[in-house]
């Protein structure tokens, strides 16, 4: 078992581990926030006809046509009818928004630049020829690919593909997750606070975290720091693709997970990764099933997931682990200066096209209230000093503010 490893070496270990799900056919309707595991071919162009972008008048033009114009209105064409008669010269049709061109039009003027009477139609300024038509396959063509495998499927890609006519896709199996949180000062919501205890927030917090990955979910109840408890809720959670437990990671005389792991017939991997919040983080294995052992303490827990099993849970899923990190500029200090590197929660502010973070929150690690309104996490190397106001450092966007 490695110790006291670098955030980049513990995701080394971890990636190692972990290979994509299973493939699943299902259907456009059960595709959201799924991952495309074969890539998508247009069957049809997009759009399947020339059609009009605006309402107006269809009309063969001429490039020495001058205003005022006066055509014959022939036909009418309202979107998703279809029209055989020809527009001649000296003719035009009424045409509306996604409406196809009829075949002889050349160009759609729009409805504000005509007049119309007694069946004729006036154009006060006349266009030039190809002038407001969308072309058939413009935006796609036939047996072009639309998406790849390994794409995240957002409502805009799930609408490009009905677009399309597609019906299903292959995706990648949703991961199961298993979450145990433990601890003898935990108490459920439901009931008065007892002395001593607290709520038993991160069973809650990080089920939104897993369902917002896309991910199902299993949550066991929580258990004390009982050995043999712990043991017993870990074997629970064998029908699951990886384990989160919160609680019990670090080097006090109640901290058993890695002892109830190896009870449990994992191997430990690693146990502490060099960075704060949440340092006494343990990852272990059985068969081909992850647990990650995160702190207890709730911001920190939520710093865990994010760093750690979060780009775990992208590989399973069929997408890159790797996460995007950019380059942010402090909006504000932080005094406190320490070896150890130092994830800050933070809110992005938008200034002048550069991305400003505002690490006015408490840090302290127990502090749940830090991870509400953060959208990043910026990263303080070891040793670096207190963070000053304009200062250059790097972050990476927390989970519902990452661009797919």
């Amino acid at each position: 078992m490695e110790t006291m490893i670098s955030l980049e070496r513990a995701l080394e270990v971890i990636l190692h581990r972990i290979e994509p799900l299973g493939v699943e056919e299902v259907g456009l309707g059960q595709a959201y926030n799924r991952v495309l595991a074969k890539d998508v071919q247009a069957a049809i162009d997009m759009p399947p006809f020339d059609r009009s972008p605006l309402d107006g008048y269809a009309y063969c033009a001429q490039p020495t046509d001058k205003a005022p114009l006066t055509l014959d209105m022939v036909s009418e064409i309202p979107a998703g009818t279809w029209s055989e008669r020809e527009i001649h010269l000296g003719e035009c049709a009424r045409i509306f928004t996604g409406s196809p061109l009829p075949k002889g039009a050349n160009c759609v003027v729009r409805q504000e630049d005509t007049e119309r009477s007694a069946g004729q139609v006036t154009i006060n300024q006349p266009v030039k020829p190809q002038a407001n038509i969308v072309y058939q396959g413009e935006e796609t063509k036939c047996g072009d690919i639309v998406l790849r495998a390994g794409e995240y499927l957002s409502p805009a890609a799930v609408g490009l593909l009905a677009s399309l006519g597609v019906e299903t896709v292959e995706v990648y199996r949703r991961p199961k997750v298993g979450i145990l949180s433990t601890g003898s000062e935990l108490q459920d919501v439901g009931s008065p606070l007892l002395p001593g205890k607290i709520y038993n927030s991160n069973t809650y917090t990080l089920k939104g975290l897993l369902l917002e990955a896309g991910c199902e979910v299993k949550a066991a109840p929580f258990v004390g720091d009982d050995l043999e408890e712990t043991i017993e809720a870990l074997k629970a959670l064998e029908d699951t693709d990886l384990v989160v437990t919160t609680g019990g990671a670090s080097v006090g005389d109640y901290d058993l997970i890695r002892d109830a792991l190896v009870g449990a017939g994992c191997e430990l991997l690693f146990w502490k990764v060099n960075f704060k919040p949440g340092t006494p983080v343990a990852l272990g294995v059985k068969g081909e099933r992850l647990y990650f052992s995160l702190s207890g303490n709730p911001a920190a827990a939520v710093v865990n997931y994010e760093l750690l099993v979060r780009p775990a849970l992208r590989k399973l899923k069929g997408r890159t682990a790797q996460e995007r990190i950019f380059p942010v500029y402090m909006d504000g200090d932080f005094g406190k200066s320490g070896k150890q590197r130092r994830f800050l929660r933070a809110r992005a502010v938008f200034r002048n096209g550069e991305i400003w973070a505002d690490p006015s929150f408490a840090q302290g690690s127990g502090v749940i209230r830090s991870m509400r309104g953060s959208h990043l996490l910026v990263d303080v190397p070891g040793g670096h000093g207190p963070v000053q106001k304009g200062e250059r450092l790097q972050g990476r966007w927390i989970s519902s503010w990452e661009e797919d």
